[in-house]
């Protein structure tokens, strides 16, 4: 009985084996209209550059910009920072920047770039992790946004 049944397997195996390459094709119907592709940005559409407006009033393209920008892999990240400000409109004298390399030759652990419009300046900070955060603040009583060691931006 044993191997009365272990012979109808095999029989079964055999036979459904042999019988599945007469099983229909699938028919494959192209759809009426094809779907487009539709690529959302993350940080919404691009605000205006507004030359005359204040620290407040770019702040959203400040942060667009710079959303954009700190996602990508920049051997000078704060290079790349600049140069995306300005390209969005944001002038390039009235930027400061903290050096992009430590003091111990390695990558800073944060990089802050200000743009000062009259008496505020727009912050952002780039952390090492890609993160970023930005604030409006007060413009320095000596003048410029940023306290210590920044670099020239003669680029």
């Amino acid at each position: 009985m044993n191997q009365f049944r272990t012979i109808a397997v095999t029989i079964a195996a055999v036979s459904a084996l042999a019988l599945g390459g007469c099983a229909p094709e699938a028919v494959m119907t192209p759809s009426a209209t094809p779907t487009p592709s539709v690529s959302v940005d993350p940080f919404g559409p691009k605000p205006d550059y507004f030359p005359e407006g204040t620290a407040v009033d770019n702040r959203p393209l400040f942060d667009w910009v710079l959303g954009h920008t700190v996602l990508i892999d920049a051997k000078d990240p704060g290079r790349l920072m600049v140069k995306a400000l300005v390209e969005a409109g944001f002038n390039k004298a009235a930027m400061q920047l903290t050096p992009s390399i430590s003091g111990t030759g390695k990558p800073a652990d944060s990089i802050i770039v200000s743009v000062q419009f009259n008496k505020s300046c727009l912050m952002g900070q780039r952390m090492l992790d890609k993160s970023f955060s930005s604030s409006v603040e007060s413009a320095l009583g000596s003048g410029g946004c940023l306290v210590g060691k920044t670099r020239k931006i003669e680029w």
